[in-house]
């Protein structure tokens, strides 16, 4: 075949395509269906079962085809087309959600269904023609070599692509071009490999079943007959895309403990899972000619990737490096050689083992195709089962940490599997079964007395508690994130490792002061409900109030934190909602008089934009009865720069805004309305004599006044701008929009403004003297 290289190098470029689009169709989906779970559960369903499905049909085609190259090309073309109709589709299906959404909010399980409906939907289109790319170029490629070295090959370069893509999409192209400009880039590389492989079509000779390349099948072509094991190549595949996809979930989760959940190191940690597997894909190629008993080197491989793993778990995950989460970089390259020590080994290997399966399969020019395709095919639906079951079934059950354990068990149990199922040109010599089961039998004795050895296998983050000193009182670990309650010098709540709000007075204050704004208030949502401070007091001032936290574990530890707790869940004017709080502002039917957020820290955590962004303030201001007061809490950390285009997105959707400092001096209140705020002494006493009200915000450890006359300078004190003064400070710039997430990609800003002062009390006042 002409230009095999060539070929190569358009499925690399399709290879970073394809990561392009899903980190942007994730992010995309999660503003459709929230960003719990069950919603990111059914977003990579319909992700992987499209491709599952692509690689089967698309298999199937490929094989009845006369040029695959051409097909292939054509494929490429028709999904730039639909790649870039998906903005559109998905704004479509948002409608649809929206108006569905109301009626069926308190029935999980239709909510669940219509979410999978919707999302495959929405992918099916591009992700159906992704899944058939692999094997339409296997046949493509098999015309002058076996079927497991094209696949090999095809593999390692549309993975080395898909490295390409995962850094370019995380580290640049989203920062500089936003959602949609990274998805039109990776279109233009799709366009790309589809026109030149059209071009290279038009010089490709036509193939039939019966021959490839001038190469007939023939009677020595059949004597391998004997090493084909279809059935065997399909359960590894799937076992292979089980594990490594488990794999993936539970280190993303582990190795971002205390990080304060950076967007940069998800992209660390996929960047280096798929290093390791295009090294194993690469090495396999290498070495393809020279392995006999392949399904003996499988069998090694397992247990090899078994023991790093459960090396990995033990000797660095157990025992974390510190990390200041405040320091946005540090934090995130900081974890670097933990990732590489943990994640680069056992991925090579598996980068191995899942190309060496397609050896299995044989060589049958009639079903070269339709061969990697069902090969793909099984390993996607490990990958979907995993995506679904572990974060759903395994993590509440037993924890992330036992949860590495038991899939090392499972690659343990693969590799018995097969050393008993070897057999003619297959087999295993007598000395490689006794090597390989003694293997097996140590690793898996290993694992089992790290699992039930006290202090061999520990959640990071709690690990992260003692090193710190802190005294823990609970830990859970739900389908969403690790969280702990303990105590420093008060009482503190972890999330993921991180330290989310203390008991201090900022957050007490949060429905009070815009209650003394709009005293006649009747109810309020407090979006994000930490250590409860805030629901809490709104309850206590006698709002009706609803609490949305995303993480459900965070609200169990409520009891934790404040001896009247039961109470105040019991109180009939409260409610709690386990969802995500983006999701529900905008799709409720309720209206509120106050709105509360208080996003988690550090403000650059992943996710944190949607309920910062332009969108999401749009959101708040309809579910706002006149008159009503939504207030957005800002955290220190962020440069100047980026302090200002928080304000300025918030008054660009309120005609009023008013700001005023924190007194715990963690950051600043942003409030806006669509009538006039004016504080009066008068109201802010009234507000304070309310049963309860004093005697909470005073009660905080850093509270700064006790009685209602020291409260009224107090609050006058740090009362900073408002309205035509807000429009001074923050000037022309940019947004924090859904397509823009400006708090999460940093990177180049940090990297080549290093000058640029972040913003503090003292500073902010000396850039607004009055």
């Amino acid at each position: 075949m002409r230009h095999p290289r060539l070929v190569l190098a358009i499925f690399i470029l399709s290879g970073a395509a394809g990561l392009m689009y899903e980190v942007v169709w994730s992010r995309q989906l999660v503003l459709v269906f929230g960003n719990t779970t069950q919603a990111v559960s059914t977003i990579l369903t319909g992700f992987f079962g499209g491709l599952a499905v692509g690689s089967y049909v698309g298999g199937r085609l490929a094989d009845r085809v006369r040029n695959p190259l051409r097909l292939y090309g054509v494929i490429e073309l028709i999904l730039v087309v639909v790649v870039l109709l998906t903005p559109v589709t998905f704004r479509l299906l948002h409608e649809v959600y929206r108006g569905i959404f109301p009626s069926i909010e308190g029935q999980p399980i239709v909510l669940a269904l219509i979410r999978f409906a919707l999302a495959i939907l929405a992918l099916a289109p591009a992700t159906v023609l992704m899944g058939a790319t692999l094997p339409t170029l296997t046949r493509q490629l098999s015309r002058e070599r076996h079927l497991s070295a094209a696949f090999g090959r095809l593999y390692t370069a549309n993975t080395l692509g898909a490295i390409v893509g995962t850094l370019a999409a995380g580290l640049v192209l989203i920062e500089l071009f936003g959602l949609t400009g990274t998805l039109v880039i990776g279109a233009a590389c799709s366009a790309t490999a589809g026109v030149v492989a059209l071009l290279l079509s038009r010089g490709a000779e036509p193939t039939s079943g019966a021959e490839i390349g001038g190469r007939h099948w023939t009677v020595r072509d059949a004597a391998a007959a004997d090493v084909r094991r279809p059935i065997l190549a399909l359960l590894l595949a799937f076992a292979s895309g089980l594990t490594s996809l488990g794999y993936q979930v539970l280190w993303t989760r582990l190795l971002s403990s205390g990080t304060g959940n950076s967007t940069y190191v998800f992209t660390l940690i996929l960047g280096m899972f798929l290093i390791g597997i295009t090294f194993g894909a690469f090495t396999f190629s290498i070495l393809r000619p020279f392995l006999r008993n392949l399904v003996g080197v499988i069998a090694a491989a397992q247990v090899v990737v078994a023991a790093l793993a459960i090396g990995g778990l033990v000797l660095i995950i157990s025992h974390p490096v510190p990390i200041d989460p405040s320091r946005e970089l540090a934090s995130a390259f900081g974890i670097l050689t933990p990732i590489a020590l943990v994640v680069l080994p056992a991925t090579m290997v598996m980068g191995f083992t899942f190309p060496a399966a397609s050896t299995l399969l044989g060589d049958d020019p009639a079903q070269i195709a339709g061969s990697a395709g069902r090969l793909l095919a099984a390993n996607t639906a490990g990958a979907i089962t995993a995506t679904f079951a572990i974060p759903f079934f395994v993590i509440p059950a037993v924890g992330s940490p036992n949860a590495v354990a038991l899939l090392a068990l499972v690659n343990v149990g693969t590799a018995v599997a097969l050393v008993a199922s070897a057999s003619g040109r297959a087999s295993l010599s007598s000395r490689g079964r006794i090597g390989t089961g003694v293997a097996a039998l140590i690793v898996a004795v290993a694992i089992v007395i790290g699992l039930v050895s006290p202090g061999a296998i520990v959640d990071p983050s709690v690990a992260r508690i003692h090193d710190a000193g802190a005294t823990l009182f609970a830990s859970h670990e739900d389908e969403i994130a690790s969280v702990q309650a303990g105590a420093t010098v008060t009482p503190q709540l972890w999330v993921t490792g991180t330290a989310m709000t203390l008991l201090t007075v900022d957050a007490k204050l949060m429905p009070v002061l815009p209650l003394t704004l709009r005293p006649q208030s009747k109810s309020a949502a407090t979006v994000a409900f930490g250590m409860g401070s805030a629901f809490r007091g709104a309850l206590i001032a006698g709002l009706k109030t609803e609490g949305i936290e995303l993480v459900p574990s965070v609200p169990e530890m409520f009891p934790y934190f404040y001896a009247d707790a039961a109470a105040v869940l019991a109180n009939p004017n409260g409610k709690v909602i386990v969802t995500d709080g983006r999701n529900h502002i905008e799709l409720t039917t309720e209206t509120y008089d106050i709105i509360v957020t208080d996003p988690p820290p550090p403000i650059f955590s992943s996710g944190a934009s949607v309920i910062s962004s332009l969108e999401y303030y749009q959101a708040g201001h309809a579910r706002l009865n006149p008159g009503g007061i939504m207030m957005q809490w800002v955290p220190y950390g962020a440069t100047i720069d980026e302090f200002r285009a928080h304000v300025r997105t918030f008054r660009t959707v309120f005609p009023h805004v008013s700001m005023v400092f924190g007194p715990g001096g963690y950051g600043l209140y942003m409030m806006g309305s669509d009538q006039a705020m004016v504080f009066d002494d008068a109201t802010i006493r009234d507000v304070l004599g309310r049963p309860g009200i004093l005697a909470d915000i005073s009660s905080a450890y850093d509270s700064p006044a006790k009685t209602s006359d020291a409260w009224v300078a107090k609050i006058d004190s740090l009362r900073w701008i408002a309205d035509d003064q807000v429009d001074r400070f923050v000037g022309t710039g940019p947004l924090i929009t859904d397509d823009h997430p400006l708090p999460e990609y940093f990177l180049l800003r940090r990297l080549f403004n290093q000058n640029v002062p972040q913003a503090g009390p003292g500073y902010l006042r000396s850039l607004t003297p009055h």
